[in-house]
């Protein structure tokens, strides 16, 4: 996992990875192979002061298009 502070308008960089974006400031805050390297940034306890309320998915290639996650219980 990396951690970054870069603008959403520059998300093609990281295409075919997973990314947090906090949607606040409008920044991803962490790129990685896997969701599970981005999980502290997307996951926990709603009341943990020093998480941010990130959101998470994967960019897809320039050819590719947009990916769907689904859950079901």
């Amino acid at each position: 996992m990396k951690k970054v502070s870069v603008s959403t308008k520059y998300m093609g960089r990281f295409a075919g990875k997973w990314v947090a974006i906090d949607p606040v400031k409008d920044v991803i805050v962490a790129a990685g192979e896997t969701l599970k390297e981005i999980a502290p940034y997307v996951s926990g306890k709603v009341a943990n002061k020093n998480k941010i309320m990130a959101a998470a998915f994967k960019v897809p290639y320039k050819d590719e298009g947009p990916y769907v996650l689904a859950f079901f219980k």
